[in-house]
């Protein structure tokens, strides 16, 4: 390891698994190892708190409650000590769970050598190690805050005006601070109507991402803004100040606008009797329809992350990943080839293929659209 004393706190009910993990940790080649343990959800929550150490080894058991609460509790209160999880039973429900929460890794207790738990630890030190100089890095770089075209802004935790940038006071219409102070700050910029259902989420997760609301501009016109926002906490996890982020999506679509288009096309490849998928912009599999999974044999979930190409015959995959490439490179909107779609029990069925470009804003190319329809062999190239 880099440094001559590596701190690590072990939180962990069971005192016998938390001496194997100790006698692990002082194989570590190049470290002295200062461990710490703990044995409670409240005693883990308060050591976290005293950002005294390098990394944290949690048990994901910890009698009525689990690593991953106590997990979330500390990134809600600023803690941003590097976690591992540790289990007694590899789980992927369990390995994307601590991944959601927070966690840097998740070992399970009986397959922990002293080689994999030392890669871990490394891992997790350096990368920690990286991410703080970043941020100390963003933080000696504040004044980019004013030269930003996002609206920015920090509020006290009760409301109280601290700072906006240029940017959002252009967004919101008002000529000045003081004005913006007054009408909005107090709400964190979001409607009155919608400032408790706001502030609920940012007390139970630490941060809010992408909140929609309405508010009145300066000028009098009513505008539809997101909102990004987190909780600053300093020693202790008192808050200390709200700081975020606001964006102008009048005249875009609403997120109920999206979600119902969603819905509609999810509806409509599953009736169809097409072959309907999904892939990403590098040819993985999102989502396939019943009608083209019935075909090849497979569940539609357990064709997820497969190449595209592996539907159809070898002898048709160079074609269509030629077409592919057309269209994700934006040389065209889509494309259209003869293939031979291929069965897992090795039926082969001619199809019409269309590919098609699935774009976001700015035109940011966010996945491909396949289709399948049954006609004839013979279809030109479109």
């Amino acid at each position: 390891m880099a440094t001559s004393i590596l701190r690590v706190l072990i939180i962990d009910d069971e005192e016998s698994d938390a001496l194997i993990t100790r006698s692990l940790l002082e194989t570590i080649p190049g470290a002295k190892v200062d461990t710490e343990w703990v044995s409670t959800f409240h005693d883990g929550l308060s050591r976290l708190q005293e950002h005294r150490h390098d990394v944290c080894l949690m048990d994901y058991m910890m009698g009525a409650e689990t690593g991953v609460d106590l997990l979330r509790k500390a990134r809600s209160l600023a803690v941003r000590t590097p976690v591992i999880l540790l289990t007694g039973k590899g789980s992927r429900e369990v390995d994307l769970e601590a991944m959601r929460s927070g966690a840097v890794d998740y070992l399970v207790k009986g397959e922990m050598e002293p080689e994999v738990l030392e890669r871990a630890v490394r891992y997790a030190v350096e990368r920690h190690r990286t991410q703080e100089e970043l941020r100390r890095s963003e933080e000696r770089n504040r004044g980019m805050f004013d030269h930003l075209p996002l609206g920015l802004f920090r509020v006290g935790p009760g409301g109280e005006y601290l700072e906006a940038n240029p940017a959002l006071i252009r967004t919101l219409d008002f000529p000045d601070r003081h004005t913006l102070r007054e009408v909005l700050a107090k709400n964190f910029f979001v409607s009155p109507r919608d400032r408790e259902r706001f502030l609920q989420t940012l007390e139970d997760q630490g941060l809010v991402n992408g909140f929609e609301t309405r508010v009145q501009s300066g000028s009098g016109r009513v505008i539809r803004l997101r909102i990004t926002a987190r909780v600053h906490r300093g020693p202790g996890g008192k808050p200390e100040y709200v700081e975020g982020s606001v964006e102008d999506l009048t005249g875009l679509r609403s997120t109920g606008e999206v979600e119902e288009e969603a819905a509609c096309f999810r509806v409509l490849s599953e009736v169809t009797r097409c072959g309907v998928a999904v892939a990403d912009p590098d040819g993985h599999l999102r989502s396939v329809n019943p009608a083209l999974a019935s075909f090849v044999g497979e569940e539609p979930t357990a064709l997820e992350g497969r190449g595209i190409w592996t539907l159809f015959h070898p002898a048709d995959q160079d074609q269509l990943a030629r077409a592919f490439e057309e269209v994700a490179a934006g040389g065209r909107d889509r494309a259209v080839r003869a293939v031979r779609l291929v069965s897992r029990e090795g039926h082969e069925e001619e199809r019409e293929a269309v590919l098609a470009a699935l774009t976001g804003r700015g035109g940011s190319l966010q996945g491909l659209l396949l289709s399948l329809d049954a006609l004839p062999v013979g279809v030109p190239d479109g």
